[in-house]
C-alpha cells in the first residue's frame, strides 16, 4: 500500500466548503478509483477548522491515476489557494510495512 497523511486547516469561515469538497472527492474515489483503498477525513480535537486526511492506494500507479482526476486538479488549483490556511504533510509517498487491511490491491 502507498499512503499519505495530511493535516488541512481551513481559512476562517471556509470549513463547510472544504468538507463539501472532501466528501465529493471521497465519493469520486469510491465510485471510480478502484486503486484508492482509503480516503478518510478525521476531525482534529480542539481545532474546529482542521481535519486530518488519510489516503491509501494499492500502489504508486493508483495514486498517479488519482492525481490525473478532476478532484485532485481542483484541490491543487482551487481548494489549496482559496480555502486552506495551512497544509502539513505528516507523511507522503510512504509505503505500508504492516497492515491489517482486508483489501490490498
Amino acid at each position: 500500500m502507498y499512503g499519505i497523511l495530511t493535516k488541512l486547516v481551513a481559512k476562517p469561515g471556509m470549513m463547510s466548503e472544504l468538507l463539501e469538497f472532501l466528501e465529493w472527492d471521497a465519493e469520486v474515489a469510491r465510485i471510480g478509483e478502484p486503486g484508492t483503498l482509503r480516503f478518510d477525513v478525521w476531525d482534529v480535537p480542539d481545532q474546529p477548522d482542521a481535519v486530518y486526511l488519510y489516503e491509501a492506494y494499492s500502489d504508486r500507479e493508483a495514486f498517479a491515476r488519482h492525481q490525473a482526476g478532476e478532484p485532485y486538479k481542483r484541490f491543487v488549483n482551487v481548494i489549496e489557494p482559496e480555502l486552506l490556511a495551512e497544509k502539513h504533510d505528516f507523511f507522503s509517498a510512504a509505503h505500508s510495512i504492516v497492515t491489517n487491511a482486508d483489501r490490498i490491491g
